[in-house]
């Protein structure tokens, strides 16, 4: 594509000879001027594709000034034309950053590789200015905070969002280092004490002394040859996400105090109507939550465990209280009665929604690993482990505590009887467990 040249010349023959050059190569010259002062002047108001200036001019300015003073508002690509060629002068050209140097008197073929070179030259830079232009209006524009860092860490660019965290200005941010103007505190912690929340995050102390949560990540920059160049940082104001966090928390736990003091509520009214078992529930599940514990399970799962416990016989609060209490045996069709409670508390936990499976492990609460226990005749696997643990500790806290029809059996009959029938009615690692903890741990039923 033909170019627009601007020729800054005053020797004819010169003159000549690049204008019959041009014309052979392809491009045009629009004008030629003789000195410096109407370079400048013409390539404000003729915008000229690139210059050829001579450096040795008439008139004030010689082309090195000139080219000195067209680079203050132009980036129009300067090849110089020369004669001379003394270090003195050739280093005050340098000061201007040509796109190249054409030798008096010139060649066609260096000339077109000259203009050539200072095109493609001019093209690549203005490409690479589009380029930076459009990275930097990105990282301006994002929401996150942006610190780039060279290899000593030094701050060599900030967006405006990290001026705005930091509560600094630009030229006190660039060639700080990093740490120095943020120093990030790790784990800190929103604990309240009323609430039993706790929150961990990431947070650095303003200038003006606010407390703003940050989540950040550092990354390399590297040079075309895979050599480390600098570092990014970039850094979030955090303090939206602990909120809601901290919210999302508090609503949780006021949930967990409400599903707790229902099923405290659903345990008190079972226990006033059978004062013979009062406490059973609530030492069945300290039991179970004791063995949950013991075997690393989840503290999820550990609570779900310990509120089936508090509320696995709720199913006889439909049983006469009559047969609840009565010393003596139990008839076959009254004992087929109390069979009935695992399906009656199933039924009524059935109809609410719990984080855990709570209705489930009622359901399950006296099945048997060989399938011979009620209501289901359910059989290994297929029993919840919750439901397998609160099976072992209802059994040792049945037998070890008064009943309306005996006294306690001891401690070490319900030892005995569940060690004997592990892995036939009773999970074996549960067994175990229980077992260690009374022998060895010296836990005792409150």
């Amino acid at each position: 594509m033909s170019k627009k040249i601007l020729l800054v010349e005053d020797e004819k023959t010169t003159i000549l000879l690049i204008n019959k050059f041009i014309e052979e190569i392809g491009h045009r010259i629009i004008k030629i001027v003789a000195t410096g002062e109407e370079a400048v002047h013409e390539t404000i108001h003729l915008n000229p594709d690139l210059i050829l200036m001579d450096i040795m001019l008439e008139g004030e300015l010689d082309g090195i000034e000139a080219t000195r003073k067209i680079n203050e508002t132009s980036s129009v690509p300067v090849v110089y034309i020369t004669s001379s060629s003394d270090d003195i002068t050739l280093k005050r050209a340098l000061t201007t950053d040509p796109s190249g140097y054409i030798v008096k008197p010139p060649d066609k073929k260096e000339l077109k590789s000259a203009i050539d070179l200072a095109l493609l030259r001019h093209e690549m830079e203005d490409r690479l200015k589009e380029s930076e232009l459009r990275f930097f209006t990105i990282l301006n524009s994002i929401g996150d905070a942006v610190f780039v860092m060279d290899t000593t860490d030094q701050i060599t660019y900030v967006n405006p969002i990290a001026e705005k965290i930091t509560e600094l200005t630009i030229d006190r941010l660039i060639g700080k280092k990093f740490n120095e103007v943020m120093q990030i505190r790790y784990n800190g912690m929103h604990d309240d004490k009323a609430t039993a929340i706790n929150i961990h995050y990431n947070y650095f102390i303003s200038p003006s002394g606010r407390h703003v949560p940050v989540d950040f990540s550092l990354s390399p920059i590297n040079d075309i040859n895979g050599e480390k160049s600098g570092s990014v940082i970039i850094l979030r104001d955090d303090t939206e996400r602990v909120k809601s966090e901290i919210r999302l928390k508090e609503s949780l736990s006021q949930i967990k105090k409400s599903i707790s003091g229902i099923i405290q509520a659903m345990a008190q009214t079972l226990e006033t109507r059978d004062p013979y078992t009062a406490g059973h529930q609530r030492r069945v599940a300290d039991i179970a939550r004791t063995i949950a514990t013991e075997m690393n399970l989840s503290d999820k799962d550990v609570e779900g465990i310990y509120m089936a416990g508090i509320i696995h016989d709720l199913g006889k609060i439909c049983i006469p209280t009559e047969i609840l209490s009565k010393p003596g045996r139990l008839s076959p069709i009254e004992f087929e009665l109390i069979k009935t409670h695992p399906q009656i508390g199933y039924d009524i936990l059935n109809t609410i929604e719990f984080p855990w499976p709570l209705a489930e492990m009622v359901y399950q609460h006296h099945e048997w690993l060989n399938g011979s226990g009620y209501p289901r005749g359910l059989a290994g696997k297929d029993i919840l482990l919750g439901a397998r643990i609160l099976c072992v500790a209802d059994v040792v806290e049945a037998m070890a505590s008064d009943r309306p029809y005996r006294p306690s059996l001891g401690i070490d009959a319900a030892l005995s009887e569940i060690s004997d029938k592990q892995g036939k009615l009773f999970d074996a690692d549960v067994v175990k467990i229980c077992i260690n903890l009374f022998r060895n741990k010296k836990y005792r039923m409150a």
